[in-house]
């Protein structure tokens, strides 16, 4: 192939490079809302970490071991003149990630990182406040057997802060209520998932959960072709065609389709959530999840950079490229970087989420069939959420799936953070999704106002938090409040990204395939 020194990796869940400025201005109310106020009564819910579980007892960790340790064995270099010189384009994780293993190998990467900050997806920065901002709301799964590994070798699994074994659910008939999905210690998978839905009686009758189990029966006998077969048909199409009850779909596959792609039931593939679903069932440990204890550019960043440049690589910001420049044969000449540098080095991968590989592909390549496959490809919208509190809202200590027409997932990161505890006020982190026509969304949310989403998400959390959210003229959402609610917004942060994932719509995994 003539494009034999050029490694694409397709990141599709990676955030366009454009779509947002890490110290661009965000609308903050006064800088006084971390002061402790004198009579704010605390909260009692106590943080607590549970022990890492045995995420290591599984065939894919073992595999991604395996995988890692080739790079310090079979892989690694002999001699100097087998070592490579790689040029990296992305600091995002998967840029952060790859440089990693090829120093491992002894290879000298070197990572081009547009932005001031790296991280990509999971960047994070520092508002005028000192308050950080996350691009996202991140959970670590059990069934995250490469993340888990990498920990391990990095040394910092310390740093994630394990919750219970459960899922939690906001009750859409019960305002200000939850619902529990709860995991059995020591009962294996795929029972454990079983047990904690007929344990569960708020979500489902038991006549719906048994309609519930026969469709999923062909996946976990027949694995991946099953799933694979399945992307013709949208999640609400694949539930009418196994006779699945309507109500499986506003309890539960809503939550998981906006929790997985920030997008509505009848606009996803079947397949992103079976193979979700299966790893999960197949995985004792798979569903139970952990917090970071800081943010993530100190806690997980900064230690896989810190390896890099021990082991001879180099990690660079503020480094953008304008162009890959080809030889006449299709192969790489250069890269070009905006300041005019030119970078030449043996190898070259692309790290770059998929709209700007769009946008990068050299004229030479746009033809190709492999390159043709990402004009398939496009990426949805979200909307990340920071909001602080004067007074302590009713909390949980983990991640709670919103059932909101407007919110997919949020968490009280002063209750489940430790570098964000206030025993006083409460931070909300909030994915805002769908937020476009093209994620099943009514309103084109990505093209608001920050006050609006905000009004909007208030009104939102003045139905989940019905005695908690007061009645403030600066929210018109919140009009209907009664006197009991008494929590008001001290400030906010709204990041956009107007390409995140890409859009998992049906027929659209077999069409890349």
């Amino acid at each position: 192939m003539i494009v034999r020194n050029f490694a694409v990796s397709a990141l599709l869940a990676a955030a366009s490079v454009g779509a947002f400025q890490p110290h661009a201005p965000l609308v903050s109310r006064p800088s006084t809302y971390s002061q402790r106020s004198a009579g704010v009564s605390r909260s009692t819910l106590v943080m607590r970490d549970f022990p890492k579980p045995n995420v290591e007892d599984t065939d894919n960790y073992r595999f991604a071991t395996e995988q890692s340790a080739q790079f310090k064995s079979t892989l690694r270099v002999k001699n100097d003149s087998q070592k490579k010189s790689v040029a990296i384009i992305g600091g995002g994780l998967s840029g952060l990630a790859c440089a990693k293993y090829l120093t491992d190998a002894g290879h000298e990467p070197t990572v081009y990182e547009a932005r001031d900050v790296l991280g990509g997806k999971v960047s994070a920065w520092q508002d005028e406040d000192g308050d950080w901002i996350e691009t996202g709301l991140h959970i670590f799964f059990g069934a995250y057997p490469n993340v888990m590994n990498m920990f391990a070798e990095l040394g910092i699994h310390d740093r994630l802060q394990w919750k219970i074994h459960q899922m939690i659910f906001a009750m859409q008939e019960l305002p200000g209520e939850f619902t529990t999905f709860d995991f059995i210690p020591g009962i294996p998978a795929p029972f454990n998932f079983g047990l904690a839905i007929l344990m569960n009686q708020k979500m489902l009758t038991l006549g719906e959960k048994i309609q519930t189990a026969p469709p999923l029966i062909p996946m976990l006998i027949e694995g991946q072709p099953f799933i694979d077969a399945q992307d013709e048909l949208s999640v609400t199409e694949f539930m009418r065609k196994y006779g699945m009850p309507e109500r499986i779909n506003e309890e539960v596959f809503i939550a998981m389709a906006k929790a997985l792609d920030f997008i509505d039931p009848d606009k996803l593939s079947m397949t992103v959530v079976l193979t979700a679903m299966n790893r999960f069932l197949n995985e004792s440990n798979g569903l139970q999840m952990a917090f970071l204890d800081g943010n993530q550019s100190d806690r997980v960043c900064k230690p896989m950079t810190d390896h890099i440049e021990k082991n001879g690589g180099k990690v660079l910001v503020n480094s953008p490229i304008k162009e890959i420049v080809t030889n006449e044969d299709g192969s790489v000449k250069h890269l070009l970087l905006r300041s005019g540098e030119e970078i030449v080095a043996d190898e070259y991968v692309s790290a770059m989420p998929v709209d700007i590989v769009k946008r990068m592909t050299p004229k030479r390549w746009q033809n190709m069939p492999y390159f043709r496959q990402l004009d398939e490809l496009e990426g949805i919208p979200v909307i990340n959420l920071h909001m602080w509190f004067d007074k302590k809202l009713k909390a949980v200590d983990h991640l709670c799936f919103s059932r909101s027409p407007l919110l997919s997932v949020y968490a009280d990161m002063s209750v489940t953070c430790k570098e964000y505890e206030d025993p006083d006020k409460s931070m909300l982190e909030l994915v805002f999704a769908p937020c476009s026509p093209l994620a099943g969304g009514n309103v084109n949310w990505i093209s608001k106002s920050d006050e609006e989403i905000i009004d909007a998400t208030m009104g939102e959390l003045a139905r989940l938090f019905p005695t908690e959210i007061a009645n403030d003229p600066k929210w018109p959402a919140t009009c209907e409040q009664g006197p009991a609610g008494t929590a008001k917004l001290l400030k906010y942060a709204v990041v956009k990204v107007p390409r995140s994932v890409y859009a998992a719509i049906p027929g659209e995994l077999s069409s890349l395939s």
